[in-house]
C-alpha cells in the first residue's frame, strides 16, 4: 500500500467522504431529533423515532466498515475486495435513496397521532415540519449526491489497482490454474463473510425497538440474531482462514437453514394488512426489505462458493494456510510452498 500512490489516493478519498458524509448526517439526526422534540410521542411515536436514529446509526457505521475494508484491501492488495468496495459503495447509495424516502413517511405519519406542544419559534405543528423539512432535505440530497459521484470516482480509482494489484498476485501464487482459481475462490468467500457481518449485525440493530414498534412481543428474536450470527460469522471466517473443510460444511449447512428464516420475515415483512388491522411495518417495511433482501443474495452467494471452497479443499487444493507466508526473493520473484495433500500423505512441492 505505501508503494501504490493510487491507493493512497483511494483511501484518502474514502476516508474524506465518510467525513464529510458524518458531518452532514450528524445535521439530519439534530434536525430530527430536534422536530420530534416538539411532539409528545406515544410508545408507537418513540419507537419509530428511535427506528430513525438507527438508520441514520447504520448509515455513519458503514462509511467506518468502507474504510476499514479499503484499508485491508490495500494492505493485503486484495484485487476482490477493492471489487466489493465499489459494490458496497453503490449499496450505500440504495440505502441513501431508501432513508430519503422513508423519511419523509416517518416525518408526515410518524407524528400524526402525537400531540403537538407549541413554541414562540413554531406555534404550529405545520411552521415546525416546513422549517426543519427544509433544513433535512437539502442535506440529504447532498449525501446522495456525494455518495453517486463518489461511486463513480471509486469505480475507476479500483479499476486501475485491480490491474496492478491482479498481477502482483499472479506473480506472487502459482501458475497452476487450479490454485489460482480455489485463490479466488477463497477471496471472494473472505469477502463475502466480512459483508454478511456487516449486514447481519445492521439487521439485527434495526430490531431493537421491535416491542414499540410491534414487531414482537419480546426481545428474544433480537438476541437470538446477534447471537447465532456472531457465532456463525466466527465459525466462517475461522474455517475458510484455516481451511477447516468439515467446520465450513458446518457453516454452509447452518447458513442454508438461515435462508429459510430470512424468506419467512421477507414474507411478513412484506405481507398485505388490512385497513382496520395495525400494520407493524408501516413506518420501516423499505428498510427492513432493503437489508432482508441484500442479507438473502449475500447469504446465498456465501453458500455459493462456499461450497466451492469445500470443493477444493476436499480435492486436497489449499492455499490461504500454504502461501500465507511468502516471501520476496532479492529479483523480486516469490518463492511458497505447495503442500499436495494425497489420500495417505501430504507431498511437498517447492516452487520458485
Amino acid at each position: 500500500m505505501a508503494k501504490s500512490l493510487i491507493g493512497k489516493i483511494t483511501l484518502i478519498s474514502t476516508v474524506i467522504q465518510a467525513v464529510v458524509i458524518t458531518v452532514l448526517e450528524s445535521l439530519v439526526v439534530y434536525y430530527h431529533l430536534t422536530f420530534v422534540s416538539h411532539y409528545t410521542l406515544d410508545n408507537v411515536g418513540q419507537g419509530i423515532s428511535e427506528s430513525d436514529v438507527i438508520y441514520h446509526l447504520i448509515f455513519l457505521i458503514s462509511l467506518i466498515f468502507q474504510i476499514l475494508l479499503c484499508v485491508d484491501a490495500l494492505a493485503n492488495r486484495n484485487s476482490i475486495q477493492l471489487i466489493a468496495l465499489v459494490i458496497f459503495n453503490l449499496l450505500t447509495l440504495s440505502y441513501a435513496g431508501v432513508q430519503l424516502y422513508q423519511h419523509r413517511i416517518l416525518e408526515d405519519q410518524g407524528t400524526e397521532n402525537s400531540p403537538y406542544i407549541p413554541s414562540t419559534d413554531f406555534p404550529t405543528s405545520d411552521s415546525a415540519k416546513n422549517y426543519f423539512e427544509s433544513k433535512m432535505r437539502p442535506l440529504e440530497y447532498v449525501i446522495i449526491g456525494i455518495v453517486s459521484f463518489f461511486s463513480i470516482y471509486l469505480s475507476a480509482l479500483v479499476y486501475k489497482l485491480y490491474i496492478e494489484f491482479g498481477w502482483e498476485n499472479y506473480l506472487a501464487y502459482s501458475a497452476d490454474i487450479k490454485v489460482r482459481d480455489a485463490l479466488i475462490s477463497l477471496s471472494i468467500l473472505q469477502t463475502l463473510i466480512k459483508m454478511d457481518m456487516f449486514a447481519v449485525g445492521s439487521y439485527a440493530i434495526q430490531l431493537i425497538p421491535s416491542q414499540k414498534m410491534g414487531y414482537s412481543k419480546s426481545i428474544y428474536e433480537t438476541v437470538l440474531i446477534f447471537f447465532i450470527g456472531t457465532i456463525l460469522m466466527l465459525m466462517a471466517w475461522f474455517s475458510v482462514t484455516r481451511e477447516m473443510k468439515y467446520l465450513l460444511l458446518s457453516v454452509i449447512n447452518i447458513s442454508c437453514l438461515s435462508l429459510i428464516y430470512l424468506v419467512y420475515r421477507l414474507i411478513k415483512v412484506n405481507v398485505s394488512y388490512s385497513n382496520n388491522a395495525w400494520d407493524p411495518y408501516r413506518f420501516t417495511r423499505r428498510f427492513l426489505t432493503f437489508f432482508l433482501a441484500t442479507t438473502l443474495v449475500l447469504m446465498i452467494a456465501t453458500i455459493f462458493y462456499g461450497i466451492i471452497c469445500f470443493r477444493n479443499m476436499v480435492k486436497g487444493i489449499y492455499v490461504l494456510t500454504v502461501y500465507g507466508a511468502k516471501t520476496v526473493t532479492s529479483d523480486g520473484g516469490r518463492r511458497a510452498t505447495l503442500i499436495l495433500q494425497n489420500q495417505s500423505r501430504p507431498e511437498k512441492e517447492e516452487i520458485d
